[in-house]
C-alpha cells in the first residue's frame, strides 16, 4: 500500500512539474520590437499598476544571504531609497515610490536595521521619485515630484526620519527625475526641466536650518536627463557636479556628460559641458529583465571630500552594453582627480564571465574611511533552468542583487557579493515600472547599506506571496574582508578628455524667486504600521495559470 501511494504521489508531482515547465515554456514572450521612445519622453510618467497574477511555482526553499524585509507591506514598493544616519549609524531610513497612494513611502529603524516602522509621508501629495541624502548635522533632506508632476519639492526630517517638514518648491514646469546631495554647509537638487538639466543650492547651518534656495541655475548645454549630482571639497559648501545622458529617447548609443559648478554656493556657476564617456545604452533600453520600463545608464556619482588619499576624486559609475543590444549590460566606473577636466579609462566593477545583465547601479562613499562601493541588479546566474536557475525557462530575465566595493581609488573591486536571498522577476511583480529607475545606497562606518525591489519571498514575509507585488529588502554589505583584484575593462579605452575644461561661469537667472528659509516642523507624520518582520505562514505553491504577456505601451 505505500508503495503504490509513493508511486502515486511521484506521478501526480511528475504531471505537476510537467505542467508547470509547459507553461513556463509557454510564457517565453514572442519577439518583438519595443515601441521607439522618442528624445524628451519623462519617466515620471509612470504606467498604472496591473492586476496581481498567480502564484508561480519555483521558489527558492531558503534564502540564500541573510536577508531583512524592510517594507513587508501590501502592494509594490520599488525605485527604492536608503539612508543611513552619520550622527547614529543605528538609524536608518527607506523610502520608495508608494503607486497605491500618492505619497511616499517610509519605513525607519533605530537598531541597525534589524526592525522597522513603516509608514508613509507626503500623504496624498506626492507622486514619485524620491531620493534623499543626510548631512553631517542629522539633517535628511528628501526631494519628490508633486501628484501633479509640475513641482520638484524638498522636506526635512530632523528625528531621525520619524516626522518631515512641510514642502519647499525648488522648481516647477515640466520636470523629471531630479537628484539631491549634500555638502559641508550645503545641499544641492537638480532635475530636468523642458529638457535640459537645472541645479539649485541652499546654505546648511545646523540641524534644522537651512536656505534659502539660491537662484535657479542654467546648466550650460546640458540637454539631457537620468544622471545625478554629487558635492566635493572646496569653499562655499564645496564644488558641485551633475551628470546626465543625451539622447534621453532610444536604446543608445548615447553619451554621459558633466558640469562643474566650481565655488559652490558662490556667484559663479556651472561651466561648460564636459564629455565623459558613449554608452551602449540608451534612455529606454529594453532588456529581458528589465522588459516592461526599460533601464537608461543610469550615470551616477560621488565626490571624495573626507581628506583622505584620494580626496578631491570624482566616481563615476554607469551602465554600457558590449554591443548594442545585445542585452550584455555591464556596470563600468571612470575616475577624476582635475574636477572632472579629464577620466580615465573604464573599469568594469562587476566580475561575472557571462553575457548576462547587470544594470541599475548606484555609488556610495563611505565618508569615515573613503572606502567607494557600488550595488547593482545582476542576472548573472540565470540560466533559465528554473529552481537553481532562475524562476522560469527563460534565462537572463531573472535578478539577484550585489554589491562591491574598492579601497585604490576604483582601481580594482573586491569580489562581488550576492547579497539577495533569491531570484526576483520584475514581469511577476506587475507594477508598470519594474525594478524602477535608480535604487538608492549609502556606506557609513564600514558597510554598505543596500535597498532593493525583491519578489523571492525567500523568508515568506511577503504579503503579497513568492514572484508577486514586490517588498524592500536590505542585507548590507561590509567594506572589508576581500582583497581587491584587477578588473577587466569592456575594452581598452583611451582617457576621456574635456571638451572643453569647465570654467566657472556666472550663469544664475536672477529672476527666480528665492524660497524663505525652511525649517523642520513636523507637520507629516508616519503612520507607524509594525517595528518587527512579521514570519507569516508561507503560501501554498500551486502550477501557474498561462498568462499573457502584452507588449508594452509606449511612454508618454
Amino acid at each position: 500500500m505505500n508503495t503504490r501511494l509513493h508511486l502515486t504521489i511521484l506521478a501526480a508531482v511528475s504531471a505537476l512539474l510537467t505542467s508547470s515547465l509547459s507553461l513556463s515554456q509557454a510564457q517565453i514572450p514572442a519577439a518583438s520590437k519595443h515601441p521607439e521612445v522618442p528624445d524628451g519622453t519623462r519617466k515620471c510618467i509612470k504606467p498604472p499598476e496591473r492586476a496581481p497574477q498567480q502564484f508561480q511555482l519555483f521558489r527558492p526553499l531558503a534564502c540564500l544571504e541573510p536577508v531583512v524585509n524592510a517594507s513587508a507591506t501590501a502592494g509594490n514598493q520599488a525605485e527604492s531609497f536608503v539612508n543611513v544616519n552619520p550622527t547614529n549609524a543605528n538609524n536608518i531610513v527607506a523610502t520608495s515610490n508608494n503607486p497605491s497612494s500618492a505619497s511616499i513611502f517610509r519605513a525607519y529603524s533605530t537598531d541597525g536595521g534589524t526592525t522597522w516602522t513603516r509608514g508613509t509621508i507626503a500623504m496624498g501629495v506626492a507622486c514619485c521619485d524620491g531620493q534623499a541624502a543626510w548631512d553631517s548635522f542629522g539633517n535628511l533632506f528628501l526631494v519628490y515630484i508633486n501628484n501633479s508632476v509640475n513641482q520638484i519639492n524638498v522636506i526635512l526630517s530632523t528625528d531621525g526620519g520619524v516626522t518631515f517638514s512641510a514642502p519647499v518648491t525648488a522648481g516647477t514646469g515640466s520636470i523629471d527625475q531630479p537628484s539631491i546631495a549634500v555638502g559641508n554647509g550645503s545641499v544641492w537638487v537638480d532635475w530636468n526641466q523642458s529638457g535640459s538639466m537645472v541645479a539649485r543650492g541652499a546654505p546648511v547651518t545646523g540641524l534644522g536650518t537651512w536656505g534659502p534656495f539660491n537662484a535657479q541655475q542654467t546648466i550650460p548645454s546640458a540637454s539631457g536627463s537620468f544622471g545625478g549630482i554629487a558635492v566635493g571639497p572646496g569653499p562655499n559648501g564645496g564644488k558641485v557636479i551633475v551628470t546626465y545622458q543625451s539622447p534621453t529617447g532610444g536604446e543608445g548609443p548615447a553619451t554621459i556628460y558633466a558640469n562643474v559648478d566650481a565655488d559652490g554656493l558662490g556667484v559663479g556657476g556651472f561651466g561648460s559641458r564636459i564629455t565623459v564617456t558613449s554608452t551602449n545604452v540608451g534612455g529606454f533600453d529594453f532588456i529581458p529583465a528589465q522588459n516592461g520600463r526599460s533601464i537608461d545608464a543610469e550615470a551616477g556619482l560621488v565626490w571624495d571630500a573626507t581628506g583622505g588619499p584620494f580626496n578631491n576624486r570624482i566616481y563615476l559609475v554607469y551602465t554600457d552594453e558590449t554591443v548594442n543590444e545585445n542585452n550584455d549590460t555591464d556596470i563600468m566606473m571612470r575616475t577624476s582627480t582635475d574636477d572632472g577636466a579629464t577620466w580615465t579609462a573604464p573599469v568594469r566593477v562587476n566580475d561575472d564571465a557571462t553575457t548576462n545583465s547587470q544594470f541599475l547601479p548606484y555609488v556610495a562613499l563611505d565618508p569615515t574611511s573613503g572606502i567607494v562601493a557600488v550595488g547593482f541588479h545582476d542576472c548573472r546566474n540565470d540560466n533559465g533552468v528554473p529552481g537553481p536557475g532562475g524562476t522560469n525557462m527563460i534565462p537572463n530575465d531573472d535578478a539577484e542583487y550585489y554589491g562591491t566595493f574598492t579601497t585604490d581609488g576604483g582601481a580594482t573591486w573586491a569580489p562581488n557579493r550576492r547579497l539577495s536571498g533569491g531570484f526576483s522577476n520584475a514581469a511577476d511583480a506587475n507594477n508598470g515600472v519594474d525594478y524602477g529607475d535608480y535604487v538608492g545606497l549609502s556606506a557609513f562606518g564600514g558597510k554598505l547599506y543596500t535597498l532593493w525591489a525583491d519578489n523571492a519571498n525567500c523568508d515568506g514575509t511577503n504579503p503579497n506571496g513568492t514572484l508577486h507585488q514586490f517588498d524592500l529588502y536590505t542585507n548590507p554589505l561590509a567594506l572589508s574582508g576581500g582583497t581587491p583584484t584587477p578588473t577587466p575593462t569592456a575594452s581598452p579605452t583611451p582617457t576621456a578628455t574635456a571638451t572643453p575644461t569647465p570654467t566657472a561661469t556666472a550663469t544664475a537667472t536672477p529672476t527666480a524667486t528665492a524660497t524663505p528659509t525652511a525649517t523642520a516642523t513636523p507637520t507629516v507624520t508616519a503612520t507607524p504600521t509594525a517595528t518587527a518582520t512579521p514570519r507569516p505562514t508561507p503560501t501554498p505553491r500551486i502550477a501557474p495559470t498561462p498568462r499573457p504577456r502584452p507588449t508594452p505601451l509606449p511612454r508618454p
